[in-house]
């Protein structure tokens, strides 16, 4: 269940109308909860909305599925206590709202099906929805956005931590980051006088940087890999994007410093490092959102049953027997 608190634009199961009945008769008050009455009738309906799809509000279910209330009054009165404790709240912070932003959501969601407000209002009709009384649901469900957002989500916490936290856990030996290093390198190959001619000139080339030789110079002049680029520039690299034994070596090192020589498959190596800096691992950066957007759904499901549990403890509520 994905809690955003942002309506859906989709005319044909998010919203399906609790239709009013003006004419009913009420016959017993079954709840009361502060100065809130729940009423037969309103057990009633809420037993006819069960089984019709989007009909019943899920964040109110906290987690569990609409089947949990089929054929369970318990569980049909607990939800309906819900419904009074937060329309209570809506009411004591004056959260109620105004016609001219629920005419502003129709519009937009005629907008978002690419109808006019005309056409969207005879669908309305034809699926038997009386605009007034979508227009109390749509002011319903946008009091009870406006009430969670500023009592829970707008109290939520998820750093990038808790999200690398939580991708660790499914992605173990995962990294929320990685080096990447701007390099150049001189290369000396043992297919020019073999590999003991190939390490010998890199010692000595070597040993000329440390006495103070420009790197960029001596590359131009000794490098021995084909059409290598000026200064024996490499270009920028990830972790785990070069040779292994060319990241082990560099990974210690701080910018403009140089290696030693490095051993590899292809031959020997100098290696300066011409920049070095941390940036946020692809594999991660690429799912981050989602995951904290995961996190924000988990934690606000637990502050909402914590905020359930905190306001029934301060309530008056009283369930009449014999319902």
């Amino acid at each position: 269940m994905r809690y955003l608190f942002i309506l859906s634009f989709s005319i044909f199961s998010q919203f399906t109308i609790e239709r009013a009945q003006a004419k009913e008769v009420v016959d017993k008050i079954i709840v009361l909860v502060n100065s809130e009455i729940v009423l037969q009738s309103d057990l009633k309906k809420l037993q006819s909305r069960i089984n019709k799809p989007g009909s019943i509000d899920d964040t109110l279910l906290l987690g569990e599925s609409v089947s949990s209330l089929k054929n369970n009054e318990k569980a049909q009165l607990e939800f309906l206590i819900r419904e009074k404790l937060v329309e209570s709240e809506i009411k004591r912070q004056n959260l109620s709202i105004v016609d001219d932003r629920v005419e502003t959501e129709l519009n937009e969601m005629a907008r978002k099906n690419q109808m006019s407000r005309a056409d969207f209002n005879k669908v309305l009709a034809k699926q038997g929805f009386q605009l007034a009384e979508y227009k109390e649901v749509l002011k319903t469900r946008l009091e009870r956005q406006s009430f969670f957002e500023s009592e829970i989500i707008s109290k939520l916490r998820i750093t990038d931590e808790d999200a690398y936290g939580e991708y660790l856990s499914k992605n173990p030996g995962g990294k929320p980051s990685v080096n990447e290093f701007s390099i150049s390198q001189i290369f000396f190959s043992p297919k020019k006088g073999g590999a003991e001619g190939a390490l010998a000139r890199a010692q000595a080339a070597l040993a000329r940087i440390r006495e103070g030789e420009n790197f960029s110079d001596l590359a131009n002049k000794l490098n021995e890999t084909p059409g290598a680029n000026k200064d024996g520039y490499l270009g920028a690299f990830r972790a785990g994007e070069f040779l292994p034994e060319i990241e082990r070596a560099v990974t210690s090192l701080d910018a403009n410093a140089v290696s030693d020589v490095i051993k590899s498959s292809a031959g020997y190596h100098i290696v300066k490092v011409l920049s070095k800096k941390i940036i946020l691992d692809p594999s991660f950066a690429r799912v981050k959102e989602m995951i904290k957007a995961s996190l924000v759904e988990k934690n606000f499901q637990r502050q909402l049953k914590n905020w359930f549990e905190s306001k029934k403890q301060d309530a008056y509520i009283k369930i009449q027997t014999g319902t």
